[in-house]
This record gives structure tokens, C-alpha cells and sequence, in this order.
């Protein structure tokens, strides 16, 4: 059985203020100090595999969205939960946390796929998580995959739009 949930939240002018992002080394570049698993990897590649079949613009990985959803990873799979709400946090709660100042913001979540082909097949077959990997108003992405104690993957999604772009 294939558990996922999907939520989309469209929080157009919103005003949240935003965290300090951290101090980097500006002898480095963003891609040096994004680092990406190869399954983190597959999922926003097959992610914007089918942005391009519907003639949408490419996901760009931010830092901080990928913070939040390997944060929401680990929750999860620390609890064995597949929820949207940890802790009495949502996943707006969990982006502005992360330092993100969203003008949009949506979250996919799956549970037990074995790789990233499967977990986007598996959501672009549910009608919500198909519309937010496709939603045109996003334009970068956060992913995690994220193993529990018995060796099952929790995986999220986070689709965002700075305020104000």
C-alpha cells in the first residue's frame, strides 16, 4: 500500500519574518555548499522531467528548503508518522523557520518507495501531489529521504516561492 499526503498551501503575501541566514564563506559557491545525495538528486531531476513535459520552468534547490524537508524527514522517520503537522508544526512553520520568506509554499510527503522513480510516480499518480510538483507559481524545491529504525524511507517534498519574486 502506497501511503502519501499532499498539501498546498498558496500564501501570497504573507509576511513572515525571516530567520538570519547563516554566515558562508564567499570563496565558495552555492553549488559547493549544497550538497546532495544521489536520491535527493534523482528526485528533483524526475521532479523537473515533468515540469518540462508541462512546459514549466525548472525547480532550482535552495539550502533552506532542503534543510526544512530533511528536517520533516527525520521527524518522521523518527516517529513513524507520515503527517504534515509534527510537533504542531506545519510546513509553512517549517520553511520560515528554515530562514525561507515564502510567497508559496507546498509539501509533498511519501512513505516506503524504495527509490526516486517510484516516489514520483507514486505522486504524480495522486491528483494533489501531481498539482504541486506542477504548480506553476513554484520555483525552487527542498527534498529529503530519510530511513527509520526498521529501514523504511520517508520522503518530502517542499515547493516554494520567495515573497516578493
Amino acid at each position: 500500500m502506497i501511503r502519501l499526503l499532499a498539501l498546498s498551501f498558496l500564501l501570497f503575501g504573507v509576511t513572515v519574518s525571516a530567520a538570519q541566514a547563516p554566515k558562508t564563506d564567499p570563496k565558495k559557491n552555492k553549488k559547493d555548499e549544497l550538497k546532495l545525495s544521489k536520491e535527493e538528486e534523482g528526485v528533483i531531476e524526475l521532479t523537473n522531467v515533468e515540469r518540462k513535459k508541462a512546459e514549466l520552468s525548472p525547480l532550482k534547490a535552495n539550502a533552506k528548503l532542503m534543510a526544512a524537508a530533511r528536517s520533516h524527514a527525520e521527524n518522521m522517520a523518527k516517529q513513524d508518522k507520515l503527517d504534515h503537522v509534527l510537533d504542531e508544526k506545519k510546513p509553512a512553520d517549517r520553511v520560515k523557520d528554515a530562514g525561507y520568506t515564502y510567497g508559496y509554499v507546498g509539501e509533498n510527503i511519501a512513505w516506503n518507495q524504495d527509490n526516486p522513480k517510484e516516489v514520483l510516480e507514486a505522486w504524480m499518480n495522486s491528483q494533489p501531489h501531481k498539482e504541486n510538483i506542477l504548480r506553476k507559481d513554484y520555483e525552487e524545491i527542498g527534498v529529503a529521504v530519510v530511513k527509520n529504525a526498521k529501514g523504511e524511507r520517508y520522503w518530502v517534498q517542499v515547493f516554494a516561492k520567495q515573497l516578493g519574486k
